[in-house]
């Protein structure tokens, strides 16, 4: 039973790997066009997060609950916040592009270049973490209040209008800190 389990697994990566296949070379002629129009126009935000979040509201019911439509809101809730965390930072003029022509030198590595790359790591993960429990626990808040949900009901984080709504706020705003606060911090910290 174990082989067959891995075995029809297996089939799904293949599968999966495939369809990203034809669809990556059917889409590459437009990516320049998606692209520009993803950082340039004014209604992205407002797709960015709809679309999402819509797509998330209406995942095919299961008739007993499992975590994947939890799994799905949290990537589809990065994505979201990315895309206007990039939108706002090109908006802005902060496309932290490379300079210099290519290729580029590798550095040797030195203390300070370890001890940068440890503050830098350190600082996100403490704001993306601090991120977290914040807006888990303020929609978690907002959402039981709504829902007249008692607080300590871990039974009711599976139900959609609130598994749907507190993972997405919680994981669109990790994807929008990570793409717009962290580097800023970086940045005012003088860690680029």
């Amino acid at each position: 039973m174990y082989a067959n389990s891995v075995y029809v697994n297996f089939q799904d990566v293949i599968c999966g790997v495939l369809i990203t296949a034809v669809l990556m070379t059917l889409t590459y002629p437009f990516w320049d066009i998606l692209d520009n129009f993803q950082l340039t126009s004014p209604l992205t935000p407002i797709i960015a997060i709809v679309m999402p979040f819509f797509m998330s509201y209406t995942y095919p019911e299961l008739d007993h609950y499992s975590p994947t439509r939890g799994d799905t809101t949290i990537i589809l809730g990065v994505a979201s916040g990315c895309t206007v965390g990039f939108w706002m930072n090109y908006q802005h003029g902060r496309t932290y592009e490379p300079t210099g022509s290519l290729p580029f030198e590798i550095p040797s590595i030195t203390l300070q270049i370890v001890s940068l790359a440890i503050a830098r790591f350190l600082i996100g993960i403490i704001v993306l973490v601090a991120t977290r429990q914040v807006v888990k626990t303020l929609s978690l808040k907002v959402l039981y209040a709504w829902f007249d949900v008692a607080g300590h009901d871990m039974q009711a984080r599976k139900r959609l209008e609130i598994e749907v709504p507190y993972k997405f706020a919680t994981y669109s705003s990790i994807g929008f800190n990570a793409t717009v606060v962290v580097p800023l911090l970086h940045q005012l910290l003088e860690l680029l």
